[in-house]
């Protein structure tokens, strides 16, 4: 009996090893942590730090190239920015991310502001220089501690509030954050009101002499502030385009200067009372100025904020695996070594293991970190004057709805992604197998060509609708016709003329970086910088003569026509209506440079491509990065809303993170997990505390916008098949450049909201254009999964988390999930029963 019992045990570990896939890492010793947020081996010095703040000072497009456009191997996972401009560079320049500029509701034109109107030509070129190109001396400006925008005792009288019985002062601004000084039961700003209090101050001569005061005081705060921004922006300048210690650290100090200035003018702009105030531009003025952010902590809590990221950041860029199978090969990095084997490989078990490993090493070891950053961040809200974190994460778009408003979008955009999702399912179903993949279950994220599956266009080769039509690549025709960097930018430049926009002059060229200089070392990662002095707008990338780089260079000018557009206005509403409009007016130029039509009348395509096969291709390798992209934002932010708020318990945030994943995207983890791993801490803006909304937002807006001037144009007519959205050209339309110019010109002086219903006639953002542009696609998709019988959707097929490793193990072979079929997992019970059996005999 003792032979056939070990001959038994035998069968059942070989079988074990061979048919049971282990769906759970056991635990490995972690190195230690400090629960307060001091590690020893933080980076403290500039030259540590290198890493982190290269790579903390942008976050860009999600869905960017991988390896093309302008040089830059910036991808969609890797949260580059493309960008820079004003007060949002500046903030994420010292705290790894932009702080949700709060922007309440005011309406005026700039009509009597000293900065309103002007000719384009009165601003002069400035040459900066040979080499830094700042000549110029931005550090000769007056010092922080000049009294003139202090406001404590040693305030200049003239500005002092303290003793004025009109203008009272206040600790905090006690309006609701979200109040709509527009809506009729609450129009403080309305003249045909009448308000007793209104008419008592506007009628008191002491009372209009200190507002303008307060508007003379805004004036030279203005003119101060653009000053130490243009400083602070030309350090930075200096250092990504001359790396070295010394430009890095001039860039350090320049950035700690600028965020002392910003605290001054903050805390002289919120303790007053703007309840007086019924000027709604200078109402709005006072209280964009008066936000910073983090920077609003007292300093104690402000260091331990930052010390958190550090130490967050620090475990994110030293995160290390070992190759699969190559126990002895430990040195791999998500950049580029596990970012290549995602995009690459195609085995099952390596893709598992990388995705396993990089998780346990890149997140599990900040998790204590981020449960002391959610504290943290309810003093943030508590400082700028919200309820708790999650309503201060959102606090940027002006809406007490926000989070709600962006689901109802989702669900608009809903039906298109489940059929795709559908069809992609299928694909890869039909290439690993039935045995892996459930035809009605969620995706396994592994799989999806991404560390995190937030982009498929990696696994095009595997998806394809129409593998024998090749996509349009019109690089070779460029090499042949001798396209430059130069060119490429004067191309540029003429599209937007072209749509009655403005020329960018012979300073943007002579100051900006189109190629990697020889003798120093540039960051290229493609970016658009505004000097804040209504004149200086420069580009840095490093072009690549291709088709991506065609489409990065229109891109990057679509920011710095935006620049120019609302370089009238006062500084602090140099900017977009909110923290997405930037990123979506450049892609909604992207998608009008892209189209056969516009590459036709530039000669690099010969022929038109009318046959549907093609056009399906053209759509579908945009939905997999676009479209698929956009549940995974969702994810991202409603999560660290759910989480900030303190709706969801942080002991069971990973497990969270998971249940939202399935519910919007249909993905689930390739093994089950718990909450002793936190697997959001591998994507660089969680422990960066980038806000990513932003990226949903302005993909859903790029298609809106895009709408709106394809049919300005005539060159989009719903419903005709001739004039379908995805092929249309707004090059020399000047009515489509009318509608962006006016858009850009606003900033930020107006909510979002009010800015869409002026230009497009729509007042909230809608995803019925995102849905129209991928009309063709989304019939298609939908006669596929009729003709194949796929099932549409996803069905929840077993727990993905478990608060424990010990309740998670109970689940390691149970079920049909990710690797165990459910054939495997009854014989090794089967085996386990009757192996139990013997030794009761």
């Amino acid at each position: 009996m003792w032979n056939g019992l070990i001959f038994m045990c035998s069968t059942m570990w070989t079988l074990a090893l061979v048919c049971g896939n282990p769906q759970l890492q056991l635990p490995t010793p972690q190195p230690e942590i400090f629960y307060n947020g001091y590690t020893p081996n933080v980076a403290t010095t500039p030259a540590q730090l290198r890493a982190d703040r290269d790579r903390s000072q942008r976050y860009g497009p999600p869905y960017a190239d991988d390896g093309g456009g302008g040089g830059s191997s910036s991808s969609s996972d890797d949260g580059l920015d493309d960008f820079r401009y004003g007060q949002t560079y500046d903030e994420r320049m010292r705290l790894g991310y932009a702080y949700p500029t709060p922007q309440l509701n005011f309406s005026d034109r700039v009509n009597d502001s000293p900065f309103s109107g002007g000719d384009a030509n009165r601003y002069a070129n400035h040459n900066y220089g040979p080499t830094s190109s700042t000549d110029r001396n931005y550090n000769d400006f007056n010092n922080l501690n000049n009294n003139n925008y202090r406001i404590d005792g040693r305030v200049n009288d003239q500005y002092n509030y303290n003793n004025n019985p009109n203008v009272e002062f206040v600790n905090v601004n006690q309006r609701n954050r979200f109040e709509n000084p527009y809506l009729p039961n609450q129009d403080r700003f309305n003249l045909n009101q009448q308000f007793a209090d209104r008419q008592r101050y506007q009628q008191d001569r002491r009372y209009q002499q200190e507002l303008e005061k307060l508007r003379n005081l805004l004036v030279e705060t203005d003119q101060k502030g653009s000053l130490e921004c243009t400083a602070n922006v030309a350090a930075q300048w200096n250092f990504e385009t001359n790396v070295n210690d010394f430009t890095q650290s001039e860039a350090l100090n320049a950035q700690q200067r600028y965020v002392e200035y910003q605290r001054i003018t903050a805390e002289q702009s919120k303790h007053i009372n703007k309840d007086l105030i019924f000027d709604r531009r200078l109402y709005r003025q006072l209280m964009l100025q008066s936000e910073v952010g983090p920077n609003a902590l007292p300093l104690d809590v402000l260091d331990r904020y930052n010390r958190l990221l550090n130490e967050m950041l620090f475990l994110y860029n030293g995160a290390s695996i070992c190759a699969y199978q190559q126990p002895f090969q430990c040195d791999l990095h998500y950049i580029p070594n596990l970012k290549d084997i995602m995009a690459k490989s195609r085995d099952w078990d390596e893709l598992q293991h990388t995705w396993v490993e990089y998780h346990r090493k890149a997140g599990r070891g900040m998790r204590d970190n981020y449960e002391q950053l959610i504290d943290v961040m309810q003093e943030v809200a508590y400082v700028n004057n919200v309820t708790n974190g999650g309503e201060y994460w959102y606090l940027a778009y002006e809406s007490g709805n926000f989070r709600q408003d962006m689901d109802i979008v989702w669900e608009q955009i809903r039906p298109l992604y489940e059929l795709l999702h559908s069809y992609v399912r299928r694909k890869l179903r039909d290439y690993y197998g039935p045995d892996r993949i459930n035809r009605i279950a969620p995706i396994p994220s592994h799989i999806l060509g991404n560390m995190y599956g937030q982009s498929w266009s990696n696994v095009l080769d595997i998806i394809i609708p129409y593998p024998g039509r090749k996509l349009i690549d019109v690089t070779p025709r460029m090499v042949e016709q001798g396209y430059t960097p130069l060119l490429m930018f004067q191309l540029a430049e003429e599209f937007f003329t072209s749509i009655n926009m403005s020329a960018v002059g012979p300073e943007f060229y002579r100051n900006s970086v189109f190629e990697q200089p020889l003798d120093r070392r540039v960051l290229c990662e493609p970016s658009a910088w505004d000097f804040c002095n209504r004149h200086d707008f420069r580009v840095k990338i490093c072009t690549d003569i291709n088709q991506r780089s065609l489409i990065s260079v229109h891109h990057e000018m679509a920011h710095i026509q935006y620049f120019l557009q609302y370089r009238h206005l006062p500084k602090i509403f140099r900017n977009g209506a909110n923290p997405a409009f930037h990123q979506a007016v450049g892609d909604a130029i992207g998608l009008s440079v892209s189209t056969p039509k516009h590459l036709q009348t530039l000669g690099l395509l010969q022929r038109s491509l009318d046959e549907s096969s093609y056009d399906i291709n053209y759509l579908f390798t945009m939905a997999i990065d676009k479209i698929a992209f956009l549940p995974f934002a969702l994810t991202l932010d409603n999560w660290r809303y759910d989480i900030f708020s303190g709706n969801v318990n942080k002991r069971i945030m990973n497990c969270h993170y998971w249940n939202l994943r399935e519910r919007y995207a249909g993905i689930k983890p390739p093994v089950l997990r718990s909450e002793q791993d936190f697997d959001l801490g591998a994507k660089y803006h969680i422990p960066a505390n980038i806000p990513y909304v932003k990226y949903f937002f302005s993909t859903v807006l790029q298609f809106q916008l895009y709408r709106r001037m394809c049919l300005a144009a005539g060159q989009y007519v719903p419903n005709d098949p001739r004039k379908p959205l995805h092929k249309c050209d707004i090059y020399r339309q000047p009515a489509a450049g009318n509608i962006l110019k006016n858009l850009m010109s606003k900033g930020a002086s107006q909510p979002w909201q009010e800015v869409l219903e002026e230009t497009l006639g729509e007042g909230r953002l809608d995803g019925s254009a995102l849905r129209e542009y991928f009309a063709p696609l989304e019939e298609w998709l939908r006669l596929e999964s009729l003709r194949t019988n796929e099932y549409v959707g996803w069905n929840y097929d077993g727990d993905y988390c478990k608060r424990s490793i010990e309740t998670a193990g109970l689940q390691i072979f149970g079920g049909y999930y990710n690797g165990v079929s459910r054939s495997e997992g009854s014989i090794i019970m089967l085996i386990l029963t009757i192996g139990l059996w013997l030794l009761t005999v």
